[in-house]
């Protein structure tokens, strides 16, 4: 299974010809934010900025012609989506909302998982060796940048 489902391409698939006003199979940065814009209703966020918009542009147009294809559309979904998913997990994660996960809550974490694979929780000893393994600021705390770069590719193994 890839990182998105059939569902989900046939819907962005969808999406981006109906935004593609001029049937050329790309789409230019008016009809992005029209794309995007669908997007965030649909998903229940807050429209994009013309900042973010930009930055979308700049991103997604690899060629560098001033347009979008489908294929590269359909990556930056897979990439929405992967990163929807770190977001949801970090905030699972961060159960006093402080910003970041300290030791307590990586020992929570590190549980559940232990216990789903029919192991022993791990011992302060093994969650410390989690902590220092994963703070890269060595500031005793888990950043968001610091799990996203951990998990992401777990996450992206999982849906290979």
């Amino acid at each position: 299974m890839g990182i998105l489902t059939e569902e989900g391409i046939e819907f962005c698939t969808e999406l981006f010809n109906e935004v593609d006003a001029d049937k050329s199979g790309s789409i230019d940065k008016n009809e992005l934010e029209t794309a995007l814009t669908k997007l965030a209703e649909k998903e229940g966020f807050d429209p994009p900025s013309k900042e973010q918009i930009d930055q979308r542009m700049e991103m997604l147009d690899t060629t560098g012609d001033g347009t979008v294809n489908l294929e590269e559309f359909l990556q930056f979904a897979a990439i929405m989506k992967v990163m929807m998913i770190c977001v949801m997990m970090f905030d699972a994660a961060d159960a006093d909302g402080s910003g970041s996960i300290d030791k307590g809550e990586l020992k929570v974490v590190l549980t559940n998982i232990y216990e789903k694979q029919g192991e022993d929780p791990p011992t302060d000893e093994q969650v410390g060796e989690w902590l220092t393994a994963l703070d890269q600021a060595g500031d005793g705390t888990i950043s968001f940048e610091e799990f996203a770069s951990f998990i992401i590719p777990v996450i992206i193994e999982s849906c290979g």
